[in-house]
């Protein structure tokens, strides 16, 4: 790897670190979420200080070219976001059920008092 992608791959991940510090300090996002993209920081921030790890995983995947490795890594941690949101979802959508019920019984006794 090049020094400038090296000197890139660090700064970014410095970045995105402090970013999501920044959005954790605002209550913008919380602590349990934000372990998941500080994670990816930290992975970002490994390729950069260690550029052989890709080398050794492009090796232990039989990838052709590091290239491959790393959309074929961006397209795992995409759906791995995808699955980790849509299981968010899914309980959110269930507890407002379970509100929307809730509510309704509180409504229909008060209106019969």
């Amino acid at each position: 790897m090049s020094i400038k992608l090296i000197i890139s791959l660090i700064v970014f991940s410095l970045f995105w670190f402090f970013l999501i510090l920044h959005f954790v300090r605002k209550k913008k996002i919380s602590v349990r979420y934000s372990l998941f993209w500080l994670f990816s920081a930290f992975l970002i921030l490994m390729v950069g200080l260690f550029p052989g790890i890709l080398n050794g995983i492009n090796r232990l995947f039989g990838f052709e070219v590091v290239s491959n490795l790393v959309v074929g890594m961006l397209i795992t941690i995409l759906m791995l976001i995808t699955f980790i949101l849509t299981i968010i979802v899914t309980k959110q959508k269930e507890q407002i059920r379970v509100l929307v019920q809730e509510v309704s019984l509180l409504e229909s006794e008060r209106k019969n008092d």
